[in-house]
């Protein structure tokens, strides 16, 4: 029990420690959009703030991800292991930078695309700005570990690159549903949509109530997501407690930036006495 104990204790103590350190540096934007033809190459800014009142260092590197399933996680892979990869296109300079207390740097992201059929698609990638700390004499030298540091804690930017030529928007909702949760009788409503098309979607979605009695409505709080082609998202919506007794025509909207169409579903929704 005491051995739990001391456990328990030492996995507080890790988890504050890495909410200090993502409190005490940021990185902006979070994400970063291409738009390269084939062939050719741009260059973004990504801002490193050390909020900290000592120096800090920070080592940027890249890496792919995937979002497999329908919640909209990110699971990382490394460089070259997502056949979506773009990864390898990407340069950082600088790659490693020391910052002063409260100080600001701009890392400059070049993205060359090769001029190659198969570079004519969306893809996609991370960085990760590694926060480090120095390494103290008499520590072992691992691998992995550069310029003479320990990474400590890491900040995922995602980067989205799709060429003019890719430019087909196609999505559809395949599921919208009401959804009961049996341990407090709470009710969400779920709009399960996918990517058919070849482009990455950024998508807006909402419901709107409709209360048959007397036609009034309401429209819950838009949602903001992004679906990658072959992908597939779950959105859900809690229902109000507060709505009136009675039947309503719920309407589940996906504007995914088409210029000649946005999905809608529609189902019923009882609320009783």
């Amino acid at each position: 029990m005491r051995g739990l104990l001391i456990t328990l204790i030492l996995a507080v103590f890790m988890l504050q420690g890495i909410d200090a350190l993502a409190q005490s540096a940021s990185v902006s934007p979070s994400r970063l959009y291409f738009d390269v033809p084939l062939g050719e190459a741009q260059q973004r800014e990504l801002k490193v703030t050390n909020n900290s009142n000592s120096p800090q260092a920070f080592q940027i590197s890249f890496a792919d991800f995937e979002s497999p399933g329908i919640e909209g996680k990110t699971a990382i892979m490394k460089q070259g292991e997502s056949e979506h990869s773009c990864s390898e296109w990407l340069v950082a300079n600088p790659s490693f930078i020391e910052l002063g207390p409260n100080e600001s740097k701009d890392i400059s992201i070049l993205m060359e695309v090769p001029n190659k059929a198969e570079a004519k698609k969306a893809a996609w990638a991370t960085i990760l700005v590694k926060l480090a700390r120095e390494r103290k004499s008499g520590e072992d030298m691992q691998e992995g570990y550069g310029f003479g540091i320990n990474q400590t804690f890491q900040f995922v930017v995602h980067v989205f690159q799709q060429p003019p030529s890719v430019n087909l928007k196609k999505g559809e909702i395949y599921s919208f549903k009401e959804k009961t949760s049996p341990q407090d009788s709470s009710s969400t409503l779920e709009i399960q949509f996918k990517n058919t098309g070849e482009a990455i979607l950024d998508c807006a979605a909402y419901t709107e109530l409709t209360y048959l009695k007397d036609g009034s409505t309401q429209r819950l709080k838009v949602r903001a997501f992004t679906v990658l082609p072959d992908g597939a998202r779950r959105i859900s919506f809690d229902v109000p407690e507060d709505l009136k007794p009675g039947e309503y025509s719920v309407l589940g909207v996906v504007d995914y930036g088409s210029d000649e169409e946005v999905q809608a579903a529609e189902i019923s929704l009882e609320v009783p006495e």
